[in-house]
């Protein structure tokens, strides 16, 4: 080797063995001290395997009522999933026992969702709902019993169900219903595509252009650096792909897009369904709203259906803070439900609670 070529190739040499030296370090820190939430996947994991039970199990497909509850958690569960802990009453609710007779001159608060309501990612004693039960308890000579149904995954049509078919029975005195985007994404595609029962419909799939990220990514996780891949991901902007997929001036509206146009449809029959029960049994039922992207006919929805609609947004500047348990992970974490808490003090004063 000449004296030239060696002057220039040993420290492209070094230079290459610095950097992939580099890149392991990274990888290792990602994975081991886990800056951006990794371990949401795998507590979702466990979460899915160990803590629900699957309605269709042992059922025959055929005739299996998907428009019924689809999945539920597990009673009597006592589970540390890593970040926290879930417990579940014999009823498969968060939380502690509640008897299925309501006790003589309770006032008992139901209230349905998703993972906001149910409180993912944090300790029961930090959701919202336990703590606006512990301080209303505290502060107020008529006590209440607030029923936290709020499940995973769950739509306004198993919303419905469970109200339907577990919730009425348990006669609430109010039913909140925590309002967020996945109440128009149908838990029954999830479910029917995931048992090979129906493929996804082309026309449903949302614009993405792609960007750097997200053509690096893939190459990353083909070399092994999986935990690398998700932090270049998550320098991605999905709105910005949307935006450069999509005719210039467009806005992405959860209710055109995706499976908004079937979903949010679907999701109204269900309020309406979970109005008139209500209704019939001199329940108030109350949303909250906590879209995001925001929903914006749903206001106007519950306007025209006479169900009380309340704004439980986060605003634009409590967005900016650190709310979410990790970059992967955009639940609340104890200062989200803090900021939550403090929604539900101001709406309180509008719901007819004992005084």
């Amino acid at each position: 080797m000449n004296r030239r070529l060696r002057k220039f190739l040993l420290p492209a040499l070094a230079a290459t063995f610095g950097l992939a030296l580099a890149c392991l370090a990274t990888e290792l820190l990602l994975r081991v001290v886990d800056p951006i939430g990794l371990n949401y996947d795998r507590e979702f994991q466990r979460y899915r395997n160990e803590a629900l039970t699957f309605d269709w199990d042992g059922k025959d497909l055929a005739t299996f009522d998907f428009e019924g509850r689809l999945f539920r958690h597990k009673p009597n569960l006592d589970l540390q999933l890593g970040s926290f802990r879930l417990r579940t009453n014999s009823l498969g609710f968060r939380g502690n026992a509640v008897s299925e007779q309501k006790p003589e001159g309770a006032f008992r608060v139901l209230v349905l969702g998703d993972s906001v309501a149910f409180g993912w990612g944090v300790d029961e004693a930090a959701t919202f709902l336990r703590r606006f039960e512990a301080e209303w308890n505290t502060t107020n000579a008529r006590q209440i019993e607030v029923v936290n149904a709020g499940h995973l995954v769950y739509d306004s049509v198993q919303e419905w169900a469970l109200l339907r078919d577990q919730g009425l029975a348990l006669q609430p005195d109010l039913v909140l219903l925590v309002y967020v985007v996945n109440d128009i994404e149908p838990s029954r595609d999830i479910v029917e595509e995931g048992l090979g029962r129906r493929l996804p419909d082309p026309k449903e799939a949302v614009p993405d252009a792609g960007d750097f990220y997200t053509r690096v990514a893939p190459w990353l996780r083909s070399v092994g650096m999986h935990a690398t891949a998700e932090l270049v991901l998550l320098q991605s902007d999905p709105k910005a792909r949307f935006l450069a997929a999509t005719p210039s001036g467009t806005t992405y509206e959860p209710e055109q897009f995706g499976h908004g146009p079937r979903g949010w449809p679907r999701s109204q029959a269900a309020l309406l369904a979970m109005r008139d029960a209500c209704r019939e049994r001199s329940i108030p039922f109350v949303v909250l709203d906590h879209t995001l992207p925001v929903l914006r006919p749903l206001p106007t929805f519950c306007a025209q259906s006479a169900i009380p609609c309340e704004d439980f947004h986060f605003t634009a500047e409590e967005l900016h803070q650190p709310i979410y348990n990790s970059a992967k992970d955009t639940h609340a974490n104890a200062r989200g439900n803090e900021l939550l808490l403090q929604k539900l003090r101001r709406i309180a004063e509008q719901l007819p609670l004992p005084r």
